[in-house]
């Protein structure tokens, strides 16, 4: 499966390294939304609306967005099955008002957690 992350959000950043630093089978690929050759290996993913909320295509060719992606991401290293409550209703509904909130908001809220972690350029994932 991919999941699509922005390289210039360093909260974003820091929940793939933590992801790939789980993923022992090797089940998730990584992929920048800032890479040179994004659009063309990735034709049926809308760039900036993956900028604006979180997407994974899985391995049968489903996308999933925003907290959906990130529980079938942590599905597939077997992590944080805790996260099924929040696709759960009534949870669901609040769950992705907060999504989409912080979501709208990494930016500012990464710079008020993780001040000076990134360049203008982006995140170095493999640090």
């Amino acid at each position: 499966m991919k999941i699509f992350y922005d390289s210039r959000c360093p909260l974003c950043v820091a929940e793939m390294k933590n992801l790939k630093s789980h993923d022992k089978h090797n089940r998730i690929t990584l992929v920048d939304l800032h890479s040179d050759n994004f659009a063309t290996e990735n034709p049926n993913i809308d760039k900036q609306r993956a900028l604006k909320i979180l997407h994974l295509q899985d391995a049968q060719g489903i996308v999933w967005l925003g907290l959906d992606a990130t529980y079938q991401a942590w599905k597939a290293v077997g992590r944080h099955r805790w996260l099924i409550l929040l696709r759960l209703m009534p949870m669901r509904w609040f769950a992705d008002k907060g999504y989409l909130f912080f979501a709208n908001n990494r930016m500012a809220i990464s710079k008020l957690l993780l001040p000076n972690q990134c360049t203008r350029s982006g995140c170095d994932i493999n640090e």
